[in-house]
């Protein structure tokens, strides 16, 4: 049925949506690459001759599957069948006896520059292929009348500057990879995509279109025919696209992780620093809020002698007071640059020069055994490492992948213009996502950016049985709508415990009010209190036992913006006793 209950004519409502359109040469690579599956089969017959059957039983694989994958491991020459008393069995080859041992089996591609096309909706940053979407000048728009609507939607400003990583997927084709771009300076072109409903049909819209995007079209075409008719509330109630659906949390994935991967505190901060840049083979990151001249001076040496091993190094900053006279950053990046040039390291150190925007906290680093980030609360250029700090160490390539494709975001320059490290990172972080995860036990995951932070904190109050509890740097006036407000609803609904623990009060939040607000929530069963031994820079939240969120964002102070969705970093870890064993071990260190 369509938006009305009777059987009337629909009337089509053409929306038009604001785009951002440009084309690119791509450098792309084409051709075979090969999962972990075909890796392992490999690895199996390397133990000895097997048949399709006993491999699809020993694997839990559909025997079509192993078949499948088998031939495509005959045509690389790496196995053949050959014929016994059991019957044909798969067997490996010497050629393929000389590959299984390797990190990854060697892909049949070959590189090549390929023009293409695509189309950046500005509603919720979907990308398109060059002809998916039926484009016009603002010129050409058509013209409202009463029977025929014509509804305009308002570009978002989150999606002002366009996600380099989703252009990428969007226009990779089968079997491709983009490894590079030869940029341009030309701007993405503004233009407009047309799309008309019928009742609650979409037409001229590609079927991968997201389901947000699906929403705002028809929401906005029902409103258009409502306030023609009058009678919107009476007619349209039989849509089916639900706006709560569309806010679900993301998904988490199975990541790889052990209890030792949680960082408390600052020692345990520095030595997994030292490690991690120790430990690196080819390519360090670094995104640090800050950098301080002491701190980069204590940390330059660590940093030469990776560079020193062939280590290539980019150091990133986030401090965003523009124009103030505490923009100390920038002049600390400049003195460590000028110390890098004297210790001879010019290019294989960068210390870039420009501010990301971001509070958020990572660094990235390879080594002989894969991909590690650590992602918290330490500003790994600027700590004196005495705070109680937490971050977390991520080996789950998906998720460190996505991570630094969001930070290749973080470093592009104004919409169309993309940079050469931005372009790096994207191509860096998609190979790393593709990469075989480290063999160990999983638990459930998922990144957290921007104003998701604030949705986590509604998501705990609904799902807590037994505790919420946050830490934050500082608390400031939002603090109670943000985390308060919705504690204190679930320890009033189901008596659960509520803890939060902070620094210090910032902003206009004084202490004499800082001291009010904690005596208005203990009255209703809600603790707040202020820790000053040790000095707490973690930003934690965690519920019950099993949830633990770890991030950049001080959950009683900041105030997370939907046009900045990368200002703030997390990473939620859904893993038995995890935020049972990290609140005893805050108890523990913490003059209460």
């Amino acid at each position: 049925m369509g938006f009305f209950d009777r059987g009337e004519e629909v009337t089509p409502v053409q929306v038009t949506i604001p785009v951002l359109r440009g084309s690119r040469r791509f450098i792309i690579e084409r051709g075979r690459r090969w999962s972990v599956i075909e890796h392992l089969l490999l690895d199996a017959v390397s133990r000895g001759a097997a048949s399709a059957a006993e491999l699809a039983e020993r694997s839990s694989l559909p025997r079509r599957v192993v078949v499948e994958a088998f031939i495509k491991l005959m045509r690389a020459g790496w196995v053949e069948i050959t014929a016994t008393s059991k019957g044909s069995l798969f067997q490996i080859t010497r050629s393929g006896a000389s590959r299984v041992d390797q990190e990854q089996l060697p892909s049949a591609t070959v590189t090549e520059p390929r023009w293409r096309a695509f189309t950046i909706e500005q509603v919720t940053g979907s990308v398109y292929r060059g002809r998916e979407l039926e484009l016009c000048h603002k010129n050409q728009l058509p013209v409202h009348a009463e029977d025929s609507p014509v509804v305009h939607l308002p570009a978002s400003p989150v999606h002002e500057l366009e996600d380099m990583s989703e252009v990428f997927t969007a226009i990779e084709g089968e079997d491709e990879l983009i490894v590079g771009v030869n940029r341009g300076a030309e701007k993405l072109a503004e233009r407009y995509a047309i799309v008309t409903v019928k009742g609650n049909s979409i037409e001229g819209l590609p079927a991968r279109a997201p389901a947000l995007l699906r929403h705002v079209i028809l929401q906005s075409a029902r409103e258009a025919l409502g306030r023609k008719t009058g009678e919107a509330s009476e007619k349209y109630n039989s849509i089916t696209v639900i706006k709560d659906s569309i806010e679900e949390p993301p998904k988490a994935i199975s990541a790889t992780y052990d209890q030792a991967d949680i960082i408390i505190d600052g020692d345990e901060h520095w030595r997994s620093f030292e490690r991690i840049i120790s430990a690196s083979s080819g390519r360090v990151i670094i995104h640090s809020t800050f950098i301080s001249d002491d701190r980069a001076t204590a940390v330059l040496p660590l940093l030469l002698r990776a560079a020193e091993r062939g280590v290539k190094i980019d150091i990133l900053w986030g401090q965003d007071d523009v124009g103030s006279s505490t923009r100390s950053s920038q002049f600390a990046a400049g003195k460590m640059q000028a110390a890098v040039d004297d210790a001879g390291r010019t290019g294989s150190i960068t210390v870039h020069p420009f501010s990301t925007n971001s509070h958020a906290k990572v660094v990235f680093a390879d080594s002989s055994k894969g991909w590690n980030a650590l992602i918290g609360s330490c500003n790994w250029l600027a700590s004196d490492y005495t705070s109680f700090e937490t971050s977390m160490r991520l080996r789950e390539p998906l998720l460190i992948g996505q991570l630094m494709r969001k930070l290749a975001g973080l470093t592009q320059g104004r919409p169309g213009v993309w940079n050469d490290l931005a372009i790096e990172l994207a191509v860096l972080g998609k190979r790393i996502m593709n990469s075989p995860a480290p063999r160990g036990r999983t638990v459930p995951m998922r990144l957290i950016y921007g104003a998701e932070h604030a949705r986590l904190v509604l998501e705990a109050r609904d799902a807590a049985s037994q505790r919420i509890f946050a830490l934050s740097h500082r608390i400031g006036i939002s603090a109670e709508s943000l985390a308060l407000l919705p504690a204190l609803a679930a320890v009033r609904e189901r008596e659960i415990e509520a803890s939060f623990f902070y620094g210090r009060t910032t902003g206009p939040l004084s202490g004499a009010g800082g001291a009010d607000l904690i005596r208005t929530f203990a009255e209703s069963g809600l603790e707040i209190k202020p820790i000053h031994r040790p000095r707490i820079h973690a930003k934690v939240m965690g519920w019950d036992d099993d949830h633990l969120a770890i991030s950049s964002f001080n959950w009683l102070s900041a105030d997370p913006s939907e046009a900045a969705p990368y200002r703030e970093i997390g990473i939620l870890v859904n893993a038995p006793r995890i935020a049972d064993n990290f609140i005893k071990r805050f108890e523990a260190a913490a003059v209460l």
